[in-house]
């Protein structure tokens, strides 16, 4: 229903009640007339009573700035309208010419230029009230059916073999995702997908793209799907809220990274993707490493491992003198002398167990004859003592071979020794140097001059003493 003109005459309150009290109450004609700024105020009053209003109509000559001046008509009539610049940086709606449009705001007067406007405050294109339905119930749907569960999602890969970018090539998304990945990290392979990212059909096109990078990605060495675009309105990105791309996404075996729009902007595939990014260049950083980094992180494993090595070579420089420092290292002769007394050691005892065990063994036999010739006749003693004969001598054969054997074995055993002894050595006609405090010479260098030297030969030793070389 029309709203019906506004009568001044039928105004109460507020500056006319003050112009008619201002007025002789001997004249009861017409009113005092209105001063303009009083008329100003009056109407201004009236717009801004009207409250918040809608008003569909298409957008006629928008200005450029930070604030957007446009018109707002039909086929008879014609509305003033502001966007002031915060409500414009945040509207996914721009206002552009010949668009057809509902603005929602407050009517609103300018006394010092006489206008009146229209302050929009929200800004959609006509139908948008349709998609919101529809991307709200294709949302609940597919939450029920688990298409946006964190569980399903899958983590992007550290160093991907290869991108593939499905967006328009001819888009300015494209070209974000290429200098994002020449600064970041050029190395790793882009296959840019071109798809219809608006109009009829593009969802299908989207759909059939994301699958045919699954079934090719093995060939082309694919490890991840990005679909991006540029922003625009509910309208212009509705290719991204059909159900065909949510269900393509959802079935795809690669990690797929949405950045569909502004960063206030969420469509179905922003929710069903593994990973949702607000620009193009926010999902090329979350895709690709950074070389910075990763070329701080080898050289810190660099600084380790090369502190691990010098720790290691400190250590076995350590363990390496702390070997040298050995007395047997430095005589040989002390290396034989430890084996040739556990030797001699062990023979002595063995000696001792093998006569102790004799002596215990006859100690039984008497014991036992003197119990035969206690208990038996004499006959029973002499076959007796014949046995205890007999077994004393097996006794003294066993032991008898047993000490040979033994001196056999250690007789092998001082015999190699002795091979590898320095006498054996000086036999062959070598001979020992020995400084004056008896250290074998290794480096005549290390030799002063004029000092005394004992040469150790196999019978007898020379003693010399160095001279200046000429």
């Amino acid at each position: 229903m029309a709203r019906k003109p506004f009568d001044p005459g039928k105004a109460r309150g507020g500056l006319f009640d003050a112009a008619q009290q201002l007025e002789p109450t001997d004249k009861p004609s017409e009113p005092a007339p209105l001063s303009v700024s009083q008329a100003a105020a009056m109407l201004k009053g009236t717009v801004m009573g009207l409250g918040k209003v809608r008003v569909e109509g298409e957008v006629s000559a928008p200005s450029k700035g930070t604030h957007c001046y446009f018109q707002l008509k039909d086929e008879d009539s014609v509305v003033g309208c502001v966007m002031w610049g915060s409500t414009l940086a945040r509207s996914s709606v721009k206002p552009t010419q010949g668009a057809r449009v509902v603005v929602e705001g407050i009517f609103d007067f300018y006394a010092p230029s006489g206008r009146l406007s229209l302050i929009a405050e929200r800004m959609r294109h006509v139908g948008e009230g349709d998609l919101e339905a529809k991307f709200r119930a294709l949302c609940d749907e597919l939450r029920i059916r688990g298409y946006f569960d964190e569980a399903r999602k899958r983590r992007l890969p550290m160093m991907p073999r290869g991108v593939a970018i499905i967006t328009s090539l001819g888009g300015q998304a494209l070209h974000d995702c290429l200098r994002t990945a020449e600064l970041r990290c050029p190395w790793v392979p882009l296959i840019a997908v071109g798809v219809p990212v608006q109009g009829p059909g593009s969802a299908e096109v989207v759909a059939r793209a994301i699958d045919e990078v699954n079934r090719q990605r093995e060939r082309l060495g694919i490890d991840v799907i990005v679909v991006t675009r540029g922003g625009g309105s509910r309208e212009d990105l509705q290719a991204f809220n059909e159900r065909v791309v949510a269900d393509a996404a959802h079935r795809s075996e690669l990690p797929v990274v949405s950045a569909i729009g502004h960063e206030m902007d969420t469509s179905v595939l922003d929710l069903v993707a593994d990973h949702r990014a607000s620009t193009p260049t926010q999902a090329m950083m979350a895709v690709l490493p950074d070389r910075a980094e990763l070329a701080a992180q080898l050289e810190n494993a660099a600084d380790r491992l090369r502190m691990q090595a010098a720790q290691l070579l400190r250590q076995r420089r350590q363990r390496l003198q702390a070997v040298a420092t050995r007395a047997c290292l430095k005589d040989a002769r002390v290396m034989l002398r430890l084996p040739r007394e556990r030797l001699t050691r062990g023979a002595m005892q063995l000696r001792q167990e093998l006569l102790a065990q004799h002596r215990r063994t006859e100690s039984r036999w008497a014991a036992l004859e003197r119990r035969l010739i206690a208990c038996a006749p004499m006959s029973m003693l002499a076959v007796g003592r014949t046995r205890t004969h007999d077994l004393a001598r097996r006794l003294e054969r066993l032991g008898a071979g047993h000490i040979e054997r033994l001196r056999v074995r250690l007789e092998g055993q001082r015999a190699r020794l002795e091979s590898v002894a320095p006498e054996r050595t000086l036999a062959r006609g070598y001979s020992i140097t020995l400084d004056a405090q008896g250290q074998p010479v290794r480096d005549a260098s290390t030799v002063p001059e004029g000092a005394v030297l004992t040469t150790r030969l196999q019978h007898g030793e020379l003693r010399s003493r160095t001279e200046p070389k000429r």
